[in-house]
């Protein structure tokens, strides 16, 4: 008798939750189920390290799941010590790849679960949990005119997921009317992966400068173009990839230090109109005065917030709500706000539309809330 393939089991998001806490292997073997059409996860199926800190991870997507917006980025889930950890990595394809594989890097972290994990671990065959696709910034359907990407470190990825879609829809370069330019910044520019990619690009019409902040020689033959800008970001360095960038759509994944540069370079009113992907988050102190009675809504627990995230709060009643990086960045603790309103520790701004996702850690309750939790 054949085996049933999984999805005629479960759904995909029912499965994930009955997954927890062990992984995918130890479920599937033992109900005898093959992995055809599993949509719980994804194949490695090759791995290379081509830069001192970062794995580069090619996935074989489950059929039916789609392929992230450009931009945005897959939950991709590993056991370590027999705990699912979850993390948001974005593929660094364009939209237009169409034989279900997708390609993550993964920056080494020192003491990080996750990263120090695949950069031992991973090796094709391995098998990694999938959630659902999140991004602050993803490319829209109607693609503007002239695109400006600006990032930093890991935030190469998503950039060039952009700008490989862009040059795959001919939306640049000889004969096109649309222009894109790109400014990524890295210590140093022998270090940035991809680099072969981003030539590539370069020579099908996308201004390209990779920045070295310190100790490299950025004009290296061995290197991306880089046009001899060196150091952080300034006024020079935007007008050098895109004189015209007055009038272009800004996009922006980097640390809060080249957020800052770009923030003083644009002024305030241009700046607020930059798509920014966080890739570290800052947050301020709960002021005084917020808080108040959170009703956990599906585990029917209310207990009073004296003034700290609704994460922490959570978890000192007694929950325990799912959450990776505690600091903003990787969506996983996203929870629906039924009613009520809470603050923006990154921005301190104030929201109460009923129904609004939330991250539950960088967000803290003024007033009564009530939360899907």
């Amino acid at each position: 008798m054949t085996a049933p393939t999984i999805s005629r089991l479960f759904s995909r998001g029912i499965t994930r939750t009955l997954l927890t806490p062990h992984p995918v292997e130890h479920y599937v073997r033992s109900l005898g189920v093959n992995w055809a059409d599993d949509p719980t996860g994804a194949t490695v199926v090759a791995v290379d390290r081509p830069v001192a800190d970062v794995t580069v991870i090619t996935l074989r997507l489950p059929a039916g799941v789609e392929r992230p917006a450009p931009g945005a980025a897959l939950e991709v889930g590993v056991v370590v010590d027999g705990v699912v950890q979850r993390r948001h990595y974005s593929p660094v394809d364009p939209a237009t790849r169409s034989d279900g594989l997708a390609t993550i890097a993964v920056r080494r972290h020192p003491g990080g679960v996750v990263s120090e994990h695949l950069w031992s671990e991973a090796a094709p065959g391995m098998r990694l949990l999938l959630g659902d696709p999140v991004g602050e910034v993803t490319l829209p359907e109607t693609r503007p005119a002239d695109v400006v990407l600006v990032s930093g470190g890991s935030g190469i990825t998503p950039m060039l997921s952009i700008a490989s879609t862009l040059v795959g829809e001919g939306h640049c370069g000889a004969g096109a009317t649309g222009r894109v330019a790109w400014l990524h910044y890295a210590r140093r520019a022998e270090d940035v992966p991809f680099r072969d990619r981003i030539r590539e690009l370069s020579r099908a019409g996308v201004e390209v400068r990779v920045v070295a902040t310190a100790g490299s020689d950025p004009s290296a033959p061995s290197e991306p173009v880089s046009g001899g800008l060196v150091g952080h970001l300034t006024s020079d360095h935007l007008d050098d990839v895109a004189p015209w960038h007055s009038d272009a759509t800004i996009f922006l994944c980097g640390p809060d230090g080249l957020a800052d540069g770009l923030a003083e370079t644009l002024g305030p009113d241009r700046y607020a109109d930059v798509l920014r992907e966080r890739f570290t988050a800052s947050t301020g102190p709960v002021p005084d005065g917020d808080g108040g009675t959170v009703t956990h809504v599906r585990s029917g627990v209310s207990a009073h917030n004296p003034g700290t995230t609704l994460l922490e709060g959570a978890e000192a009643a007694g929950l325990s709500p799912k959450h990776g990086c505690r600091r903003g960045i990787c969506h996983t603790c996203t929870a629906v706000r039924v009613s009520g309103a809470t603050r923006d520790l990154r921005t301190g701004e104030i929201d109460t539309e009923p129904g609004c996702l939330v991250q539950i850690c960088v967000s803290a309750p003024v007033g009564d809330v009530e939360i899907e939790l």
